[in-house]
């Protein structure tokens, strides 16, 4: 069953060029508009986790990921959308442009599908440290090749790093005669910072130099008066087209009442967005936030759900807050405990840090972890069920971090999935179960299946 439901949802795409060691620029307008006091909530286009955890700690809340590669679906990628979007705040959605080639500019593709699917305004954000003319070519080059299903959401376009104000009148002349964008002004060098070191800001360190830095940064933007345009940028946030979206709907009558699922909540737990949060809240559950920092009593809980993220670093607080590690313990009696991507390790018998040294595990499972620098790729994966009798009609997708592995030889554990890397030939087993535990290495998209988490969480 399914009912459709049309949403009016401010929204607009920061698609900038980057550099890998800097902030991105769409970052930087994005925190200087919520100091001129609009509310933001944060999406990262493509999977991108020093990103998600940046934005987490900038905005005070996890971002959502969007990708179309993990939600293929268009039906699931708008139902995820507009279950994390918000009427009353600017929703911005956070890409990278594309690549670059011989001063060319090749649109990212999981940027080009989300704007379309979305039909959300895209403002591109074009790099310009030498010549306006060499930046004006580069321009119109990126705007001609542009596939037409994207074209029409582009009104506006913002540059960073331009020389002087001299230099971006002479661009912004020479790109309005051939184009009808309008040119939002432009991010001068002096404003940007250098990207907070990943360990730094999973750590909770945001009130380190670098981020208290940038936050002084963008309130020096936003006072440079007719910089940059913000009115107009909130204007096509605002103008977006309504979303008509196919909602979700599940028979949940076998649950013979509203299931408690408590989300542990910690920014080392934030690199895999607030997506299965979201599907939780959707499927009807009544999700309850466990906050690291916090003393409470969680003994009424069915479920508790731990997120990706570095383990290591959340179990530092951990170990101080006691009726949170009470409550892993008491779940295990009555309910379920559901452990995925880098938080598992910490749960084992013993794990390894990046530098080697060996830790005592916290002993739920009966396997021994590894970590790696937090810095590597993230590989697309399908997962399906082993067992025959488990499957629900189609796998789920999600993503290997790389940086983090289980070992299970010689332990007793049973696997629940096999996961395939895209273009690997052999299957990894995972999805451990022990007892009313279960621990994966693999960050799954429940979006992807939704009926898979309603039975999980059954």
């Amino acid at each position: 069953m399914s009912d459709n439901k049309t949403f009016s949802m401010p929204r607009v795409i920061f698609a900038d060029e980057r550099d890998e060691s800097l902030i991105p620029p769409g970052v930087i307008m994005a925190i200087a508009l919520q100091q001129a006091g609009y509310k933001i909530k944060p999406f990262v286009v493509g999977i991108d986790e020093h990103m998600t955890a940046l934005l987490h700690v900038l905005f005070g809340e996890r971002a959502t990921v969007l990708d179309s590669l993990l939600l293929e679906n268009i039906h699931r990628l708008k139902q995820l959308f507009v279950t994390a979007a918000r009427e009353d705040h600017l929703n911005i959605l956070f890409a990278p442009l594309g690549s670059c080639s011989e001063e060319k500019i090749k649109v990212n593709p999981v940027l080009e599908s989300v704007a379309e699917q979305l039909k959300c305004p895209i403002i591109p954000v074009f790099f310009s440290s030498g010549s306006s003319a060499i930046t004006a070519r580069r321009v119109l080059e990126f705007a001609r090749q542009l596939p037409n299903s994207i074209s029409n959401l582009i009104k506006a376009v913002a540059f960073s790093s331009v020389l002087n104000p001299r230099e971006y009148q002479l661009l912004e002349i020479s790109v309005g005669r051939e184009l009808s964008w309008t040119a939002l002004g432009y991010i001068p060098g002096f404003i940007f910072k250098q990207k907070p070191d990943f360990l730094s800001i999973v750590g909770q360190l945001s009130g380190n130099r670098s981020l208290l830095s940038l936050k002084t940064a963008a309130a020096r933007l936003i006072a440079m008066e007719r910089q940059i345009e913000w009115e107009v940028i909130v204007a096509h946030a605002r103008g977006a087209p309504q979303l008509n979206v196919e909602m979700l709907e599940f028979d949940i009558s076998y649950r013979s009442d509203k299931r408690k699922v408590g989300v542990v909540h910690h920014p080392a737990l934030a690199l895999g967005g607030d997506n299965n949060e979201k599907l939780l809240v959707a499927l009807g559950y009544d999700v309850i936030s466990l906050p690291y920092d916090e003393i409470t009593n969680y003994s009424d809980l069915d479920f508790i759900y731990v997120p990706h993220g570095v383990g290591y670093v959340f179990m530092k607080d951990l170990v101080e807050n006691h009726s949170l590690a009470k409550a892993f313990s008491s779940v295990l009696v009555k309910g379920k405990l559901l452990i995925e991507g880098g938080s598992s390790p910490i749960f084992g018998e013993s794990f390894f840090l990046p530098n080697g040294d060996q830790i005592r595990g916290l002993s739920f499972f009966p396997f021994k972890g590894y970590y790696a620098e937090s810095s590597g790729p993230c590989h697309k994966v399908n997962i399906d069920h082993i067992s025959s009798e488990k499957r629900t009609g189609k796998s789920l997708s999600g993503y290997w971090p790389t940086w983090v592995k289980l070992e299970v030889k010689g332990f007793n554990c049973m696997p629940t999935w096999t996961v395939k890397q895209e273009g690997s030939q052999a299957p990894i087993e995972d999805g451990w179960v022990y007892g009313n535990a279960s621990a994966f290495a693999v960050k799954p998209e429940f979006w992807s299946n939704p009926e898979i988490m309603l039975k999980m969480f059954s």
